[in-house]
């Protein structure tokens, strides 16, 4: 799943980006200022797509939140009334040629039962904010993506 970019930048899709413990926060300031990335922030999986179908920019990896709104393109069904829609996201920007290797993260604060994160897991990367410091996970999205992004 690692691959080198010659982009720094970051699709992060997260409806909860003032979130309350300003934890995402620290994620993202790590990122950008230690990291050397450049982060754009959605807070709705439409305009992601959106994005995304546009074309026009290069990510070197993007994150996703698991438990999002599953607006108009998203069936309420299939995303289990936004339980999984970022794993139908993550599964739908899979299918798109641009961004079929692209790196995917999901961060999610919610905790899931390890048959379910053992799925996730053979093509994605999973971390539970409670379990990662923003330095831990600002490392590891290094790591990710393939560079040192000093």
């Amino acid at each position: 799943m690692t691959q080198n970019h010659k982009t720094k930048k970051i699709l992060w899709v997260d409806d909860s980006f003032v979130d309350v413990f300003h934890q995402l926060m620290a994620y993202e300031d790590e990122l950008k200022y230690s990291g050397g990335f450049d982060i754009v922030k959605i807070e709705h999986p439409d305009k992601a797509l959106d994005i995304l179908e546009k074309g026009d920019e290069v990510f070197a990896c993007i994150i996703l939140d698991i438990m999002l709104p599953y607006g108009t393109r998203f069936n309420r069904g299939e995303t289990e009334a936004g339980n999984k829609t970022g794993i139908i996201l993550a599964s739908k920007i899979r299918q798109r040629v641009k961004y079929k290797d692209v790196p995917i993260v999901l961060l999610t604060g919610v905790r899931i039962n390890p048959e379910t994160l053992a799925e996730y897991q053979k093509e994605y990367h999973c971390f539970f904010k409670a379990d990662i410091t923003a330095e831990k996970f600002r490392d590891e999205i290094r790591t990710i993506v393939g560079g040192n992004h000093e």
